[in-house]
């Protein structure tokens, strides 16, 4: 009788540990609110200044204008000038294989085992250990490797990110020739005219080598909202 009793008491703990935690208002918000703003409802230009740098070289500059209308991207300029056609046909294929940039992208992410703490400044912020597949490639998905960091500004009637950040955990290595040693990736976000959250700037350093040369690269671009 006493067995059959710690039996059924084990099993009702069992149970309770089992039992699902409940949602987090403040991350189904923000879920909510980023899966409004798909890329077809959005257009925008963006300027990129990006300097790749072989270890004991100067870096190498080059800036870079484009445009999302909604349905493509069109390249603007390179170096201030008109694109040469060669130029466009590329940026138009390697585009074309990757996500649009935007906040709508936060929602598979987020979802995808979000943990709640407070920064020093007691602000929400959620991180996550291991990103989603999908959400860096770099030439490779190195998602796996990548930790997230997402601050939340919860000041107005919708909570949303303000910042994400993404951080290489360990170098990884692939194609047997290439090595990622590290990767910071630093995504602001700001409220729009519409009171909707976008992507208004973003900035990437990494190092690492290649065919055992080493170096860096680094890069920044801004957002303008057309729409």
């Amino acid at each position: 009788m006493i067995i059959r009793s710690l039996a059924a008491l084990v099993g009702a703990v069992m149970l309770m540990g089992a039992a699902p935690q409940p949602a987090d208002p403040v991350l189904q918000a923000v879920i909510a609110n980023a899966r409004v703003a798909a890329p077809a409802s959005m257009s925008f230009e963006r300027s990129t200044r990006a300097s790749a740098q072989r270890k004991g070289e100067a870096a190498q500059p080059t800036t870079r204008t484009d445009r999302w209308d909604g349905k493509a991207f069109t390249l603007l300029s390179v170096n201030g000038k008109p694109p040469t056609p060669k130029e466009a046909e590329d940026f138009k294929k390697a585009a074309s294989s990757r996500p649009v940039p935007g906040y709508y992208r936060l929602a598979d992410i987020l979802k995808a085992g979000a943990v709640r703490q407070a920064d020093a400044q007691g602000r929400t912020v959620y991180r996550i250990a291991a990103l989603p597949k999908g959400s860096i490639n770099v030439g490779k998905d190195v998602s796996a490797n990548v930790t997230g960091e997402f601050l939340v500004d919860t000041s107005g009637p919708r909570p949303y990110v303000s910042r994400a950040r993404f951080v290489l955990a360990k170098p990884v290595s692939f194609f047997m020739v290439a090595r990622i040693d590290s990767l910071d990736i630093v995504n602001d976000y700001r409220l729009g005219p519409d009171g909707r959250p976008h992507l208004a700037r973003v900035t990437q350093a990494m190092s690492g080598a290649q065919f055992g040369n080493e170096g860096s690269t680094r890069s920044e671009t801004s957002y303008t909202m057309l729409r």
